[in-house]
């Protein structure tokens, strides 16, 4: 036993099936699961990995395609036949999944109509990928496993692999987080805490399963059993299964939560079962979880904070926080928080020596946990810059106040230097987006033979908005110093962002760079 009598990180499923056999488990479009029955396809499909495909315990099989019941079994499956997922993001190109094909070694591909194409070419390309199962062939293989009588039985220890979890790459090739069948398990054990997940929710989940946030949410709703319904993000699509299926609990980022409440389709739907809205991915503006909080003001907001290598273990918002910004005008600098520490969760501030650096002093987050990763796929160098003794450097820079709440200040890469001085976007970024035009900003630094970089603004305005990049600096006056004001702003129709939300920055610089 690895954990709370559990034998493996599939074995929540299994528990799942003996405790709950009947009980609805999964929704998704027209189908729906009992545990029992989940657990039977799940068990079914690893059987036959094992006994018709050869696979072996240790063998990477990776998962690239967008959500479905299919991707659930085969996340529970293959840690209870002790194979390794591998995550790969569904928008990626055949050339970018194959890196990751690659790097992992994987022997097989999961696909569905999406990626089918892709697959065939990333097979094509890669000669240890030995085998390609489309959606047609899950099922054929989970009727073949369904006649093999051998019972799994796969015991491994705290340290045995049981997930890669890829980086989204947005510094540079994606990376693979090693995750073990304990700090899976354990780690999300930490965020069923966090979130307040309950086995009496009804959760709906629209983040990608091959993200760190899909990874959380349908391991802590399978940790406590709750009823799953599972989609592609649209919000007719999320709107409509709030109502059909009296979701209480669902997870968003600012991205979906801004296009959610931008739609006219939320008020088509009877939303009043929901309860609570769990975001994170990327930080908030204040503008936008005032709005969220006011329309939808019967639900409960709770913001987490964590990174792909830390197993989803960081800080917490708690509701009653975002109660206090709200109606307290001297406790509205909390909207800017990250909240404090989740249970079992060191975190502190450190310099680039590892030192601790004083309360109010800007520093990197570091993050020690058993749910962190053990390190990166094959990638020592890697794995030696960002982890000591147990901590993990996140990349993000924050400050944390005499209260004990953290506050993000920008990515550690983010940061820009112009005539000596250090700016960070988020500071520039919080005073444009309160300009009544602005739906949404993002700054970057961009070459300056007089400054070395210099501030560029890049805006997104709101629907039916006019405003000019004289009016937008102007803005900035009195309320930030004259090296944080942007030189310049641009306006484009939609920021680029990864599936999590995260702004990617490093494509603003390019273009805007090479413009000058």
């Amino acid at each position: 036993m690895i954990f709370g009598g559990l034998k493996n990180a599939g074995d929540i499923l299994s528990r799942n099936a003996r405790n709950f056999p009947s009980q609805c488990a999964l929704i998704f479009e027209d189908k729906s699961f009992t545990w029992i029955e989940l657990d039977a396809r799940a068990r079914a499909f690893a059987r036959a990995l094992i006994y018709e495909l050869n696979l072996e315990v240790g063998d990477r099989v990776a998962l690239y395609a967008r959500n479905s019941n299919q991707w659930v079994e085969a996340l529970f499956g293959l840690a209870q036949a002790g194979l390794i997922s591998v995550t790969i993001n569904y928008r990626l190109t055949a050339d970018e999944a194959s890196y990751i094909i690659q790097n992992s070694e994987a022997k097989a591909i999961i696909c569905d109509e999406s990626t089918k194409e892709k697959s065939h070419r990333v097979k094509s390309m890669n000669p240890h990928l030995k085998h390609l199962i489309t959606p047609e062939d899950f099922e054929r293989l989970i009727d073949e496993g369904l006649k093999h009588a051998s019972f799994l039985n796969f015991e491994p220890n705290f340290k045995t692999p049981a997930m890669l979890l890829y980086t989204s790459g947005t510094t540079g090739f994606p990376k693979g987080a090693v995750y073990t069948h304990g700090s899976l398990l354990i780690g999300m054990f930490i965020h069923v805490h966090a979130i307040g997940s309950r086995r009496t929710h009804r959760v709906m989940l629209p983040s990608p399963l091959y993200s760190a946030a899909g990874i959380a949410g349908i391991y802590c709703a399978v940790y406590v059993a709750s009823q799953i319904s599972l989609i592609n993000f649209d919000v007719e699509t999320a709107c409509k299964t709030i109502e059909r299926d009296k979701i209480t609990f669902t997870n968003l980022v600012p991205t979906t939560m801004q296009m959610l409440l931008n739609s006219d389709a939320r008020n088509k739907y009877d939303l009043s079962s929901l309860k609570v809205i769990l975001y994170g991915g990327s930080p908030i503006s204040e503008p936008l979880i005032r709005q969220a909080m006011s329309e939808f003001s019967w639900c409960k907001f709770r913001q987490t904070f964590a990174t792909t290598e830390t197993g989803c273990a960081g800080t917490v918002l708690e509701p009653d926080d975002h109660l206090l910004a709200f109606r307290d005008p001297l406790k509205k600098h909390l909207f800017q928080s990250c909240g404090k520490p989740q249970v079992n969760v060191d975190v502190k501030l450190v310099n680039e020596d590892w030192q601790e650096v004083e309360i109010g002093e800007i520093g990197e987050i570091a993050v020690r946990t058993e749910a962190n990763m053990v390190g990166y796929w094959k990638n020592e160098t890697a794995t030696a810059q960002i982890m000591k003794d147990g901590w993990i450097r996140t990349g993000d820079m924050a400050k944390r106040d005499l209260d004990g709440y953290f506050y993000l200040v920008d990515r550690k890469n983010d940061l820009i230097v112009t005539g000596a001085l250090n700016v960070y976007p988020s500071e520039v970024e919080r005073v444009i987006q309160n300009h009544p035009a602005v739906q949404e900003v993002a700054v970057i630094g961009v070459p300056s033979e007089k400054w070395g970089e210099e501030i560029k603004a890049i805006i997104v305005l709101k629907e039916g908005q006019k405003v000019g990049a004289d009016e937008i600096i102007k803005f900035c006056e009195d309320k930030l110093a004259g090296f944080k004001k942007p030189k310049s702003v641009e306006f484009i129709e939609k920021l680029p962002r990864n599936p999590t939300g995260k702004i990617l920055r490093r494509e603003l610089k390019e273009k805007f760079s090479k413009q000058g």
